[in-house]
Parts: C-alpha cells; sequence; structure tokens
C-alpha cells in the first residue's frame, strides 16, 4: 500500500559529490575546491583542506559499508525529475532536503572563508535542484557555523532568495554546542524570517565528532549511537539555557535519530531539574512541559516499534515523517507504509505525523 497523499517527507536526502565545485566557487578558492579521491580502502573520499571527508575507517570512525542488505540508491539523488518520479509513487506531495556530503563536512572546516563559499555555491545548486518543481521540492541551507555573521547573512539569502525553508545545523562544531550565545544571532535571523532550525549530524567530520566515536573504528558503533546521542545533547542545552524563552517563536527539529529516545530523555531531564534545577538559571519549568509550545519536532522512523508509546506520552503533535531517501538504512518502496498500515495509530495521529506537524513546522505555503 503507498503513502497517503499529501504526505510531507521531513527529511530527504540528495548527493552533492558528482558536483564540479571548482566551477562554482569564485576565483580566491578554486584551487580548494572539493575532489573525489580513493582513500586507500576501497572506498571514495571527499578531500577538502588536505583531508578526507568523511574520514576513512581507521582514523577514529568508520564511515559507510560493506551492508547487510542491499543499498537502496536511487537515482533521484541527483537526478530531480527522477526524485519526483519516486514522490509519485510514494504519495509524497512535499520533500524537504538535506545534503549528504558537502552539506554536512563544510561548517567544521577549518577555514571560515572557504566554508561560507561553499556554502553560498552548495546553496545556489540546491536551488537549481528544486527549481524541477519548487513546490514540491524545498532546500535547507547548509552555513558556515564557523563564521556566525556570514551563516546569518546567507540564511537570509537562502530563505529571500532561494526559497529555502530551514537552516540545516551540526549539533556540535569545534567545542561549542547549540546553547551556545554564540549561535544567538542566527537564532533570531531564523525567528525573524520564519524558519526552523534543523538539528542533524553527520558523521566523520573532523572538528565535530559525535561524542563515543572516537573511541570505535566501524561505522555500526558510529552510525549506532552518534546520532541519538547527539540529539539528547542538543535537545539537552537549547532547553537547559533557555534558548526557547529568548526566541519564543523559533522552532526546532530534531532529525535521523527516531523519536523512542524522547520518552526516557524527558523523564530523565525532569528528574535533574528537579535535583539540579538551580545550575539552570534560564531554565523556569520542567523541561517536559516545554513541549507545549510547539517550538519542539522530531522525526521519526516510520517501522519505529516505540512509536505507539511515544505518541502515548508526549502526544502526535510533534512527531514528523521522515523517509531519509535514499541512504543505506531507508526504505525504499513503501517509505511510509508502517505508519499508513499502522493497527494501533488512529486516524488522526497517522494525519499528523505523515502531513499535519511537518506543514506547522516549515513555512510550506
Amino acid at each position: 500500500m503507498a503513502g497517503l497523499f499529501g504526505t510531507v517527507d521531513a527529511d530527504g536526502h540528495l548527493e552533492e559529490n558528482h558536483i564540479d565545485w571548482k566551477k562554482r566557487l569564485p576565483e580566491k578558492y578554486k584551487s580548494q575546491a572539493p575532489e573525489r579521491r580513493d582513500s586507500g580502502n576501497g572506498q571514495l573520499r571527499t578531500i577538502i583542506e588536505g583531508k578526507a571527508w568523511p574520514r576513512p575507517s581507521g582514523l577514529g570512525i568508520g564511515v559507510g559499508g560493506p551492508y547487510s542488505r542491499p543499498h537502496p540508491r536511487r537515482p533521484g539523488m541527483t537526478d530531480p525529475k527522477a526524485r519526483l518520479i519516486d514522490m509519485d509513487s510514494e504519495k509524497i506531495d512535499v520533500a524537504v532536503l538535506f545534503g549528504a556530503g558537502l552539506a554536512g563536512t563544510l561548517p567544521a572546516l577549518d577555514d571560515a572563508g572557504l566554508a561560507s563559499a561553499l556554502a553560498t555555491a552548495r546553496n545556489s545548486w540546491l536551488a537549481e535542484y528544486c527549481a524541477e518543481d519548487s513546490k514540491r521540492i524545498k532546500g535547507t541551507a547548509a552555513l558556515a557555523q564557523q563564521d556566525i555573521a556570514a551563516s546569518v547573512e546567507e540564511l537570509r539569502r537562502s530563505v529571500k532568495e532561494l526559497g529555502f525553508v530551514g537552516a540545516s545545523l551540526l549539533p556540535n562544531v569545534c567545542g561549542r554546542h547549540l546553547g551556545d550565545p554564540y549561535c544567538f544571532p542566527l537564532y533570531a535571523e531564523a525567528e525573524r524570517l520564519n524558519v526552523p532550525i534543523c538539528v542533524h549530524m553527520f558523521l566523520g567530520r573532523y572538528g565535530s565528532d559525535a561524542v563515543g566515536t572516537e573511541r570505535v573504528d566501524k561505522f555500526f558503533y558510529s552510525h549506532l549511537f552518534g546520532h541519538p546521542f547527539e540529539q539528547m545533547i542538543a535537545l539537552s542545552v537549547i532547553i537547559g539555557e533557555g534558548v526557547l524563552d529568548r526566541f519564543p517563536k523559533l522552532r526546532f527539529v530534531f532529525l535521523e535519530s527516531g523519536c523512542g529516545w524522547l520518552p526516557y530523555w524527558f523523564e530523565r531531564m525532569d528528574e535533574h531539574y528537579e535535583v539540579l534545577g538551580v545550575q539552570l538559571p534560564a531554565l523556569k519549568t520542567d523541561p517536559s512541559k516545554l513541549l507545549r509550545r510547539g517550538q519542539l519536532y522530531f522525526s521519526c522512523e516510520a517501522d519505529e516499534k516505540e512509536l505507539v508509546h511515544v505518541v502515548d506520552v508526549i502526544g502526535d503533535d510533534w512527531i514528523v515523517f521522515a523517509s531519509d531517501y535514499s541512504h543505506f538504512d531507508s526504505r525504499f518502496p513503501g517509505a511510509s507504509e508502517p505508519i499508513v498500515n499502522h493497527s494501533k495509530l488512529s486516524a488522526t495521529a497517522k494525519r499528523k505525523i505523515l502531513n499535519d506537524n511537518a506543514r506547522r513546522l516549515y513555512p510550506l505555503d
């Protein structure tokens, strides 16, 4: 059974490594353009600043295969016409897109000027991809988080000129977390533009290592805990440092980590607030009560066994569907089938998760 017509995909991906970025960079940075090379272990890596991105296995993290099942690679990762065909077959009305390579790398580069130039080039290219059907394919801005002023300017351009609907941020860059006042100018601009901050981890990035991944050299482990642990930290500091009060109209979405951890994590945050809340003067209430404000959203995996429990505990207003199209662990075809056919989710909850919540999160109309 296909998905419901009108489904919004809150987190889809596209490939960026096939682009000749040298042609798109200013003359000053052409010699530093990303290059694709064999990393020595049979996998291609993008070389920027003399380093392989993502890190090859054996350098603190393993990223990529081999996989236990076929990778569901789709031509729509590079071809928007093919993507629209896939969206039609899945009854997906709108897809919100994130990168798969450069977008997750440029925020962690050493050279902030190069990062800013790459952000501009990448976002302009993504706008060209989205132009195939700008009502159905929506971009999110990759930003040079090393330079917050440049990030503010590029977000403004991406929304006002390119029609993007969100800002994609790494949850940690060079030791800074998302509750750091350093980020506040960007949050203020996102609030003014009415676009959400999309918290999205990319693994194997120097200067933005996911917690714990420096201890392992297998992608099994780094992917297993790198994504959810970073989202737990990001949610905690955004709440604990009073970001939601400071920016009461700003929305955040936490992506690519499932939602099964939410009941446990909110309960744990509430317990800590009860006994240690004096350490957080900016936090004025139990963390779980902040959900009612409508500023926090979380993507789910369609086949999560804990989805019904999450809905029972925190409600069905904050969960959005994400296909993860078409990463190694995505479902295709039938991305939304587990939700559509779920026997324990109400019709109202299905509609909210597959459509309504994402339309409140992103400015799609």
